[in-house]
């Protein structure tokens, strides 16, 4: 019976703690993902979908320079904390997740407007802060007789070691700028070519008080049988020298590398 009590009362605070409310802001993103869609409206002019032509054009396109001007402008938001400033222009999670999603449609313009930006809104309760969003982008793929999607993803939120410290200067260049810059600059350079799977380029929040941001996004795919390929995580991408690019409680002390 002890055994019984005890299984109910993890399942319960497991459902207390759920996120709730999951809402894609933009229904053709959504629609794009449920593979409800015309392939044809989506084909670049000039379609390059050869993977060689692909695989070499990733690898030439991708910029060490605008990796680093990614990060520095993450950094310059000074704390991205799951519930830090969401009003501000400059500075707090807000003012990090609008720049992204900025980035996307900047891209999308870029590509004939390919790329589909959106945000996926969820009701939880992280740092006092009663609702929060992840930020992704749809690159939608040529055949949709296969409906499963590829994930890339990499989490936007930072900390200190507090975990809802949000006054505190938290840049997270390592942890994680990096992740969130390098799934900004595959979207950027991804955008150009076709493929046939759609391509969810997704930046999350809430990893560090949880994984919410994440299990928010796969709890949405879940309940819209929407079947996943494969997924790219980035987190951490570079090296660490602590008390520079990282601060404990992810790194063990200073100059630490």
């Amino acid at each position: 019976m002890k055994k019984i009590l005890l299984l109910l009362f993890i399942f319960s605070i497991g459902k207390y703690f759920s996120q709730i409310n999951i809402t894609v802001t933009n229904p053709v993103a959504e629609q794009i993902m449920l593979g409800n869609y015309n392939p044809a409206t989506y084909l670049p002019t000039t379609v390059l979908n050869f993977p060689d032509t692909i695989f070499k054009g990733i690898n030439k396109r991708v910029s060490a320079d605008t990796l680093k001007k990614y990060i520095i402008q993450l950094a310059n938001f000074k704390n991205r904390n799951s519930g830090s400033d969401t009003v501000s222009p400059a500075k707090g999670i807000g003012a990090a997740r609008r720049w992204v999603y900025s980035k996307f449609q900047e891209f999308s313009v870029a590509n004939e407007n390919r790329l589909i930006p959106s945000y996926l809104q969820f009701d939880l309760a992280v740092c006092n802060v009663p609702q929060h969003r992840d930020i992704f982008a749809v690159l939608p793929g040529m055949d949709t007789t296969d409906k499963s999607v590829i994930i890339v993803e990499g989490h936007i939120d930072s900390r200190c070691e507090n975990l809802c410290d949000t006054s505190c200067m938290a840049q997270g260049v390592e942890d994680n700028a990096t992740g969130t810059a390098l799934v900004i600059e595959l979207a950027r350079v991804m955008s150009k070519y076709a493929y046939n799977h759609t391509i969810i380029f997704i930046v999350t929040m809430g990893e560090e008080q949880g994984l919410y941001g994440a299990e928010a996004f796969a709890d949405y795919v879940q309940q819209n049988a929407i079947p996943v390929k494969a997924v790219q995580n980035n987190d951490v991408i570079g090296g660490i020298i602590c008390g520079q690019t990282s601060s404990p409680p992810s790194c063990p002390g200073l100059n630490v590398i």
